[in-house]
């Protein structure tokens, strides 16, 4: 199996590493940053995430492993210390395949994987999440819907169609072509239309990061906007 180690204590990285490796799996890459693995996984997809609840950083474990989740259908096993209730309620959002609690042997690695191998073949992961969570919102590819704080938001069939393709690009620029061709079905728009498309989106999603990069196009990022300086 390919498999993505996220902990910022580089002795459980070894640990874990050498054991996954010794029993015939990829490790695909290691980090102590949960940034840079949404970052590596946009283009590398493990099978599941060995990942630290308690990682170092603007995000923690269970924010990581909510976004690897809910974007790209990428399970993981928690690797923690905690004990305490409320971080395990929290956690269990994130649908864990299990919990690697601190410290453990190299045999307790072995059986978390192999439970691991066992769920992921009785119950494969859809690629193609129908929903996909930003900071408050949500939103459903099925219904074609975005809610914020479980309200559904009111926005016109254009302005949903590019919320939609920049909750499909998070992280990535989306040019200008890709959206007129998605948004207005193919006809030739101009840059003012679009211009005001997105800044009426904007006025009706405070909090939500809508970018634009110079002449090329427009992507959503992780970080909120107060809406000033875009």
């Amino acid at each position: 199996m390919k498999i993505l180690i996220v902990e910022d204590d580089f002795l459980i990285v070894a640990q874990i590493q050498e054991c996954l490796e010794r029993l015939g799996h990829e490790v695909l890459a290691t980090f102590d940053d949960a940034s840079l693995a949404l970052t590596f996984v946009k283009n590398n997809k493990p099978d599941f995430v060995f990942m630290d609840i308690e990682l170092n950083g603007p995000l923690d474990g269970i924010q990581c492993a909510n976004a690897l989740k809910n974007r790209y259908s990428i399970p993981s096993i928690f690797v923690t210390s905690h004990h305490e209730t409320d971080i395990l309620k929290e956690s269990m959002a994130a649908t864990p395949l299990n919990f690697l609690p601190k410290p453990f042997e190299d045999s307790n690695i072995e059986a978390v994987v192999a439970l691991a191998e066992i769920t992921l073949k009785l119950n494969p992961v859809n690629s193609t999440p129908s929903i996909i969570q930003l900071q408050d919102y949500e939103f459903n590819f099925e219904y074609k819907l975005l809610k914020k704080n479980d309200q559904v938001v009111k926005l016109t069939d254009k302005e949903l169609l590019l919320v939609s393709i920049l909750f499909k690009n998070i992280g990535n620029i989306v040019s200008k072509e890709e959206i007129g061709k998605y948004v207005y079905e193919g006809n030739l728009t101009t840059d003012s239309s679009l211009r005001r498309l997105v800044s009426r989106t904007r006025d009706k999603l405070p909090g939500l990061n809508i970018q634009s990069e110079s002449k090329q196009g427009y992507f959503l990022t992780e970080e909120k906007t107060n809406n000033l300086n875009r």
